[in-house]
């Protein structure tokens, strides 16, 4: 695991854009969410601000109907390595919203 925090939110920014380009290779262009990323102050605060958010984004349900739910941010928030960087709270609001686009292609 990286030193400091910065090193450790610099990583998470890095997977986000990691998995914008693999939805790329499987035909779905999440530009909405890059654009939001690249105009945001941080990764990490753009992550925590969606993971509350009451509407479940369409690139969330994208990645769910691609069966790629590892490439979601909220899959990525939940990775081991990132979760210090989200508050409980945070982390159940991520699991919450993937438990619900899963639930939502039964």
């Amino acid at each position: 695991m990286s030193g400091t925090v910065a090193e450790l939110s610099s990583e998470f920014a890095s997977r986000l854009r990691e998995a914008i380009d693999l939805c790329r290779e499987l035909g779905y262009s999440p530009s909405r969410f890059e654009q939001m990323l690249n105009s945001s102050p941080s990764a990490v605060s753009l992550a925590k601000k969606l993971a509350v958010s009451s509407e479940l984004q369409d690139g969330l349900k994208r990645i769910a109907k691609l069966g790629r739910l590892e490439l979601a941010m909220e899959s990525i928030m939940l990775e081991e390595q990132f979760k210090p960087l989200f508050s409980e709270q945070i982390l159940q609001a991520a699991r919450w919203r993937l438990d619900t686009v899963r639930s939502g292609l039964e």
